[in-house]
């Protein structure tokens, strides 16, 4: 199973905070709002690959966490492979949006595989353990809906 992470937005309403930098790399606390959340899915034994849709703009900066990321002394919980996918889009205007970033991030990599697909910019209290556990019990694809309250 591969988990597909969403992150080609643009992040316009936060202005000047992520004119030039992604909003799920933002940190919180000692990580990120991505790194809190691939903690949480690489215990998750199915899980044998991270796929990141980005936008051309950040590519190099999600490449540049990425590698970070998987520099890791000896010692650490083991991280799941990242695989970067650059959508080419640059601005706000041009960009393809959830659905054909997800359909561009399948086609590109020929994916064939179960997927759980999550944003990447959503600050997260829950495992993702029990969803997939749910999935894999029910046999068909699953959605979860978060609800705020």
């Amino acid at each position: 199973m591969k988990c597909l992470i969403l992150a080609a937005g643009y992040a316009t309403r936060l202005g000047e905070l992520t004119k030039n930098f992604p909003k799920s790399l933002l940190k919180i606390g000692e990580s990120t709002i991505l790194g809190r959340m691939l903690d949480d899915i690489d215990g998750i034994a199915e899980i044998d690959e991270h796929i990141i849709i980005t936008n051309h703009k950040f590519a190099h900066i999600f490449e540049d966490w990425r590698n970070e990321r998987l520099s890791v002394p000896s010692g650490f919980p083991a991280r799941k492979p990242i695989t970067i996918v650059d959508d080419g889009t640059e601005t706000n205007d041009t960009r393809l949006g959830a659905v054909c970033d997800l359909l561009f991030a399948m086609d590109k990599l020929s994916l064939n595989d179960d997927l759980l697909v999550v944003a990447a910019d959503n600050l997260l209290f829950f495992s993702f353990q029990e969803f997939v556990d749910f999935a894999k019990q029910k046999g068909t694809s699953c959605i979860m809906r978060a609800i705020a309250i």
